[in-house]
């Protein structure tokens, strides 16, 4: 009788701890298709905004290590841009990790320097004499305003600086994006320019 007993709560047990484990497997499958979702998602929105991000932080360290089109920059477009740069990566932010916001920061501490003054525009963090000297006549004095210093100082250990700053910044959003393996380098090897 007790064996009788035993085995016929043996043979409704397994369907119900079938049906239990399976319950829990697929509940585990689904919470893992949502989880990989909304991974494939987050990514394709940092690859959407790193698009949007990339020429804009290039631009950038165009500008301040004299390479590309930085002539084609004026002072009031580089401020401006800065703060294109930073509506757009400051509002999608939490989409990032914190290193990338931290790299950001970083680098635009790198090429940018708050005023004293409350409501002051950002001073560009750079000497304007070579700029002033190339430009000629194409120079505006009252631009002169809105640099951190005359002189460009030791523009190779600046421009170093700032290339590893870019380096570090992109890095952190080509690994949030996940499409490769971070590099260490994204800026070229070039020595620094002569802007003359």
């Amino acid at each position: 009788m007790v064996l009788q007993l035993v085995s016929t709560l043996a043979a409704i047990a397994v369907p119900i701890v079938v049906a239990v484990v399976g319950y829990r497997l697929n509940q585990r499958l689904k919470d893992w298709e949502a989880t990989h979702w909304r991974n494939q998602e987050l990514i394709k929105a940092r690859l959407q905004y790193f698009d949007r991000l990339a020429p804009m932080l290039n631009d950038l360290l165009c500008y301040f290590t004299y390479i590309g089109r930085w002539r084609e920059l004026t002072p009031p477009e580089v401020v401006a841009l800065k703060r294109d740069t930073d509506r757009l990566f400051l509002s999608v932010a939490p989409l990032f990790s914190q290193d990338a916001v931290d790299e950001y920061r970083a680098f635009m501490r790198q090429c940018f320097e708050r005023p004293s003054g409350w409501g002051s525009d950002v001073l560009l963090r750079t000497g304007f004499s070579r700029r002033r000297e190339i430009l000629g006549d194409a120079w505006r004095g009252e631009w002169e305003a809105m640099f951190a210093s005359a002189s460009d100082g030791n523009v190779g250990l600046e421009i170093a600086d700032l290339r590893a700053g870019y380096d570090r910044l992109v890095g952190a959003l080509v690994e949030d994006v996940g499409i490769q393996t971070r590099r260490g380098r994204y800026t070229s090897t070039w020595s620094v320019p002569d802007v003359r």
